[in-house]
């Protein structure tokens, strides 16, 4: 990523275009994001309401225990991804990379919860022939794989952290990796809640 600050000839220093390119791009995507999932919220609703039979009996029983817990575990790397942000602007970089590192670890811990649920599932009767089989996976499995694509994005921005890449002028990158992590974890918050709990 590009240096974000440049001096201007008073000395003062002013935000680069190329900064404010990479801002107004991350917006572009979270708002395409955004209407991606809004479509597979769409598919879910038509789909929900005009099915006779939704949820197989045996999901409710058995599928919320582990989910739940996973969810907070998505939401806890949300707080510290919060907390990463936070010490970009002054905490120090050995802040930044323990934060950035357990934002890390949680959304691997999310992705690999998520793949063995599936196979859980997947083993207990829940296939995706069936209409609440094939939105279940599409809309998990989706979200799993933007998890997946923020944790990509998470290991790139820890190595720049660790190569001393970012501080309070220069932290465009910690910014956008915290725009696109809070999206994945909000969309999943609203996920769970129509997947596991309507």
């Amino acid at each position: 990523m590009a240096s974000e600050l440049a001096v201007s000839e008073s000395g003062t220093p002013e935000v680069t275009l190329e900064a404010e390119n990479a801002r107004f791009a991350i917006v572009l995507l979270l708002v395409a994001e955004i209407m991606f999932f809004g479509a597979l919220v769409g598919m879910y609703i038509v789909l929900r309401f005009s099915a006779e039979n939704w949820k197989p009996p045996f999901f409710a029983e058995t599928a919320l225990g582990i989910p739940l817990a996973n969810t907070g575990v998505l939401v806890l790397s949300g707080f510290f991804m919060l907390l990463g942000s936070r010490a970009v602007r002054g905490e120090g970089r050995l802040r930044l990379v323990c934060w950035l590192c357990l934002t890390l670890l949680c959304g691997t811990i999310f992705a690999a919860v998520q793949y063995l649920e599936f196979a859980r599932l997947l083993e207990e009767g829940l296939a995706p022939k069936n209409i609440f089989g094939t939105v279940f996976y599409t809309m998990a499995g989706l979200h799993a794989l933007h998890v997946a694509g923020g944790v990509l994005l998470l290991g790139y921005v820890i190595s720049r952290a660790i190569g001393g890449k970012y501080h309070p002028d220069r932290r465009i990158g910690v910014d956008l990796a915290l725009y696109y992590w809070l999206m994945v974890v909000l969309v999943w918050i609203f996920f769970f809640v129509i997947l596991y709990i309507l």
